[in-house]
């Protein structure tokens, strides 16, 4: 009797953590917003895609390869480094903390349904950074284990592709700005394809 109450309970615990590690990512944290509208505001302009201020976080422990990171979101890495090396600037190291990071906020913006880079609770990327979380999504603090400040902050919604976001960010001033600033080192770039795309970039330096 013992026993079936025992692998009872087992069954139970084990299905309520299928259910809390489902969603859209690894939970982590949130992001962004703007106010313009388009290819450059926090709502989504008449063509369906929109990008945030271009202010915002970054992340936790750093390398130089994103080896767990999407195909989407690897390209979009590429692709900032080819512009800044275009720019004449450093390349970035990919840094797994603020991957998480950006992952977490666009995971909270695709389940809360925001586009922004305050939470509904009101939390910037810096807020986040030193917190650890982005709504419901948990990940390392960063903020000043890794990192002084997490206040650069890129984000995007319905883009179908690394080469057509990266196109809307850098025809943006304040996100072009955060992709080719001379002082980041350090760059994590996180995507939710389970609603409308939201896209996030977390930038900072050591």
């Amino acid at each position: 009797m013992r026993l079936s109450r025992y692998v009872t309970g087992v069954i139970v615990l084990t299905a309520i953590a299928m259910v809390l590690s489902a969603g859209c990512g690894s939970k982590s944290h949130k992001s962004s917003r703007d106010s313009s509208g388009g290819t450059g505001g926090s709502n989504p302009g008449t063509t369906g895609t929109g990008t945030g201020t271009g202010t915002g976080t970054g992340g936790n422990g750093g390398s130089g390869d994103p080896g767990d990171a999407t195909q989407l979101e690897k390209d979009i890495f590429r692709i900032v480094n080819e512009e800044r090396e275009k720019a004449g600037v450093s390349q970035l190291s990919w840094c797994d903390g603020l991957a998480k990071m950006a992952k977490a906020h666009s995971c909270d913006m695709c389940d809360r349904g925001f586009f922004d880079h305050a939470n509904p609770e009101g939390e910037l990327a810096n807020d986040r950074a030193v917190a650890g979380h982005a709504g419901s999504y948990t990940f390392d603090s960063l903020v000043p284990s890794l990192y002084q400040q997490v206040p650069w902050e890129n984000i995007a919604i319905g883009q179908t592709s690394a080469e057509e976001v990266m196109v809307d960010w850098m025809n943006s001033k304040g996100h072009r700005e955060n992709i080719l600033k001379g002082s980041h080192t350090h760059i994590g770039v996180g995507v939710c394809t389970g609603c409308k795309m939201h896209y996030t970039q977390n930038f900072s330096y050591r």
